[in-house]
């Protein structure tokens, strides 16, 4: 069952008295448990439309439809209810908050909601390694486990979509397998819909579908 629908989307911008079609009239079915890599260089297009899926940025024409609703279409405030409800975000640069520990990075985010559950917060944070590491700052973490602090963050509202923009970007090789692994294990145990954008080709080994985007345009 398709989970996001993408219609002859495009972003442009202006540049000068040039026109820049970032993403050039893409076409994109996402099922239901789907793990899907979209593989290209810097400058490719690649956040651009992963920010357009995520209702970050609004597209210059076209349709995103997620769960059948058509979110080109949505208010601000709609598309603020969607991304709490439904979407979970990864960041190359983590973007944990420096003063709180790992286990408060994660309670914040429930706190958007209005709800306190430090229970699932730690059960979440020892499936991906970190139950000896709940308590401290991310000054005191690895790269690695940084990013899966985030990534437990992401997950603790229960989205129906993670968006990963470049998760391993930032990290050596064998923390980035491992976070890698975790979202494997997420997409074939849990039916996890996961979207990852990544300019490091060995990631699509660990997806399902590849897409590859150059210059706007994406190849499926």
């Amino acid at each position: 069952m398709a989970l996001i629908e993408i219609k002859d989307l495009y972003k442009r911008f202006k540049q000068g008295s040039k026109t820049i079609n970032a993403v050039d009239g893409i076409d994109l079915t996402v099922n239901e448990g789907d793990f899907w890599a979209i593989v290209g260089p810097s400058g490719s297009g690649k956040s651009t439309l992963l920010q357009l899926i995520g209702a970050l940025d609004r597209p210059t024409s076209g349709q995103v439809i997620i769960d059948g609703k058509d979110i080109t279409k949505q208010s601000d405030r709609q598309l603020a209810h969607l991304r709490q409800q439904s979407l979970g975000f990864v960041f190359q640069n983590f973007n944990l908050i420096p003063t709180l520990t790992a286990a408060q990075n994660v309670e914040a985010a429930i706190a958007k909601r209005g709800r306190d559950d430090k229970k699932r917060v730690l059960e979440l944070l020892g499936q991906v390694g970190l139950a000896d590491r709940a308590h401290h700052l991310p000054s005191l973490l690895s790269g690695g486990e940084q990013q899966r602090v985030a990534l437990v963050r992401a997950l603790v509202n229960h989205p129906r979509i993670i968006l990963a923009d470049e998760p391993t970007g930032n990290l050596d090789s064998k923390s980035g397998e491992e976070i890698m692994k975790i979202l494997i294990d997420l997409n074939k145990k849990h039916a996890q819909t996961i979207i990852l954008i990544t300019h490091s080709d060995y990631v699509r080994q660990y997806a399902q579908h590849v897409g590859e985007m150059h210059d706007g345009k994406l190849t499926v």
